[in-house]
Parts: C-alpha cells; sequence; structure tokens
C-alpha cells in the first residue's frame, strides 16, 4: 500500500513539475509579446539591398522594421510597395517613403499574361516593353497592344510552353491585352523607350 502510494506522490510531483515549467514558458512568451507590442515607433519598410532608379519591388527585396519616429516623410506599407518602380536610388537598409518611388505607378494595373516567345535575358524587371498581338496564321499584321509596359517579373509558365510576364500597364490598354489571349493570336514582346 505505501508502495503505491509513493508512486503515486512520485507521480503528481512529477506532473506538477511539468504544469510548472509550462506556466513559466507561457510567462515568458507572454511578456515578451507585451514589449514587442508595447515598444515605442512606427513600422516601415526598409530596402534589403541596393535598388538601383527603374527596379520594379519585389517582396524579397524589402523587410518590414520598426522606429522610433519619422520625422521626414510618412512610411509606406508593404502592399502599396511591391511592384512599384523605383524613382531614384535607394541604398541598402535605406527606408523606403512614397518620394522614392515612381508617382505614375500607382495608376498602373499590372497583369500577367503568356508571350509567345521569350524575351532576351537583357529584359528582366523594371525595363520598359511594348506588347504585340501577333496572328498566328498570318492573316492580319501585328499590333501593338500596350506601349511602354514595365517588366515586373518573367517566368516559365510550368506547362512546357509560353513564358508568363507580368507587366504593369495603363488602365486603358488592359482590355486590348485581354482581348488577345482570347484569339487566335500571341502576345510577343519587344523592347520599349529606354527607362
Amino acid at each position: 500500500m505505501s508502495s503505491i502510494l509513493s508512486f503515486l506522490r512520485r507521480r503528481l510531483a512529477a506532473s506538477r513539475t511539468i504544469v510548472g515549467v509550462i506556466l513559466v514558458v507561457a510567462s515568458v512568451a507572454g511578456v515578451v509579446a507585451v514589449v514587442r507590442l508595447s515598444t515605442p515607433g512606427e513600422r516601415v519598410i526598409m530596402a534589403i539591398s541596393f535598388l538601383s532608379a527603374g527596379t520594379v519591388i519585389t517582396a524579397d527585396a524589402i523587410d518590414e522594421v520598426r522606429v522610433s519616429s519619422l520625422t521626414t516623410s510618412p512610411g509606406v506599407s508593404p502592399k502599396e510597395v511591391i511592384g512599384r518602380v523605383v524613382g531614384s536610388d535607394i541604398g541598402a537598409g535605406e527606408l523606403i517613403t512614397a518620394r522614392l518611388l515612381e508617382p505614375t505607378t500607382s495608376s498602373r494595373v499590372q497583369i500577367s499574361v503568356p508571350i509567345g516567345v521569350m524575351p532576351p535575358s537583357t529584359m528582366t524587371s523594371g525595363a520598359l516593353v511594348d506588347l504585340w498581338a501577333v496572328d498566328e496564321d498570318g492573316a492580319t499584321p501585328p499590333a501593338t497592344v500596350a506601349i511602354n509596359a514595365t517588366v515586373v517579373a518573367i517566368a516559365d509558365s510550368g506547362f512546357g510552353g509560353d513564358a508568363v510576364m507580368t507587366v504593369l500597364v495603363d488602365p486603358l490598354e488592359v482590355d486590348r491585352v485581354l482581348a488577345v489571349l482570347g484569339s487566335s493570336h500571341v502576345i510577343v514582346v519587344t523592347s520599349g523607350e529606354t527607362p
């Protein structure tokens, strides 16, 4: 009988120890969370690496950090920055503000389209391109559907065929680009104006 009682006492002591450790860990996590939330300052966007003028900002090029105060310009959110074009060079570790971004980009629409011919490797994000509708049968001459679109990204479609290009286009050109996708035409990309 006493061996059963001593076993139960040891079990009870072990379970109290486990509960105590869990409570201590929860307490430490709570203190860390409260300190982090109560830290004064504002959340801002910082460039992880150097971004030259004309570069399209991607999610992996920025980080959200907290600073004590912004005395110059108001900060921007990640949603406002990703896909925008850098207006002037931004150094690594520099805070990104609205004045460092191209002002006209916000009025442009981001769209992803399959392209019939893979563009040259020199055509990277930030480049200005023209999108052309080319009839696969050759019955009609090529026609431009978007002029000076800004390249955001180029990726393989994953289906063994066309590449997919994400571009920023004027809102008035979106319907023309989409109309090509439902026709017997393919989209071909050529260089636009030099940025």
